[in-house]
């Protein structure tokens, strides 16, 4: 036989041994037909993950703007019950002793800041070895109750 015919065959065996069977699916492939599909699945779970993570997160951003909010109407808060108190401390100090004028006074102001607080400032006096103290009390409240602080001052 001649050597370029025996090359030849050789050639062709080795050809035809890496050349795909045919699918039993007419049109496609036999690597196409023997594939299962996990590009859908797969895709989806990274949408499930990435949706998670989104709400996860668009959660954490409301929780953290309620959290910012109640600081400020707890801020607000004190500093209502603070300054009413002050008020109240120039009326309660006026005489040589303390006198407390009225038991209760609902304190609001049109000021911006404490336009949403309001105060009630209670005053009680009591004598003890001879000498008259008045406790002064202040509960503010702000923002529809959001934040509320309590003070209290014993004066002489």
């Amino acid at each position: 036989m001649c050597p370029d015919l025996k090359r030849l065959i050789y050639a062709n065996k080795r050809v035809t041994r890496h050349v795909a069977k045919p699918s039993r699916i007419p049109g496609k492939p036999r690597a196409l037909a023997r594939q299962q599909g996990m590009g859908l699945p797969m895709a989806l779970f990274i949408i499930l993950i990435l949706s998670i993570v989104g709400l996860a997160v668009n959660r954490l951003a409301d929780t953290s703007s309620q959290n910012y909010s109640s600081n400020i109407a707890a801020q607000q808060a004190y500093l209502m019950a603070y300054s009413a108190i002050q008020q109240q401390l120039v009326d309660t100090l006026a005489a040589d002793t303390c006198q407390c004028a009225a038991a209760n006074t609902t304190v609001t102001w049109a000021v911006a800041g404490l336009n949403s607080c309001q105060a009630v400032v209670s005053c009680s006096s009591f004598v003890a070895e001879g000498q008259t103290y008045c406790d002064l009390s202040s509960a503010a409240s702000c923002d529809g109750g959001n934040g509320t602080r309590t003070l209290e001052v014993r004066v002489k």
